[in-house]
């Protein structure tokens, strides 16, 4: 487990129910940042068609991640930048971590936000 991890781990219960409306909980959440830190970046590097409009569009839902954070009491970039070091220390370590979330799942809970 990470620090990171760790921190969400011992939460308050009142802030953890404040994950749940959004994402489920504290671990999907996680997840959640993973994965847009890793499409951040894999998009950055492969730059496919219409590379700078995904760039933009993941951005912008990082930064409503971050705001929703913030809007918990919490330090939203703090917490996020934090998330997407452990996805960049598993990239240059070449692990590739089991996620528990479908597609299904985390567009969801993109749309939500």
């Amino acid at each position: 487990m990470t620090k990171i991890q760790e921190f969400l781990a011992t939460l308050p219960e009142d802030k953890k129910a404040l994950f749940i409306p959004v994402f489920g909980n504290v671990d999907k959440f996680y997840t959640v940042v993973y994965l847009i830190a890793r499409n951040e970046h894999v998009t950055d590097m492969e730059k496919p068609d219409r590379y700078e409009d995904r760039l933009q569009v993941i951005r912008q839902i990082r930064s409503k991640v971050e705001d929703l954070v913030s809007s918990y009491g919490l330090e939203g970039k703090e917490i996020v930048a934090d998330i997407a070091s452990d996805y960049f220390e598993d990239y240059v370590n070449y692990k590739e971590p089991e996620l528990d979330i479908t597609n299904e799942e985390f567009i969801g809970i993109i749309q939500k936000l």
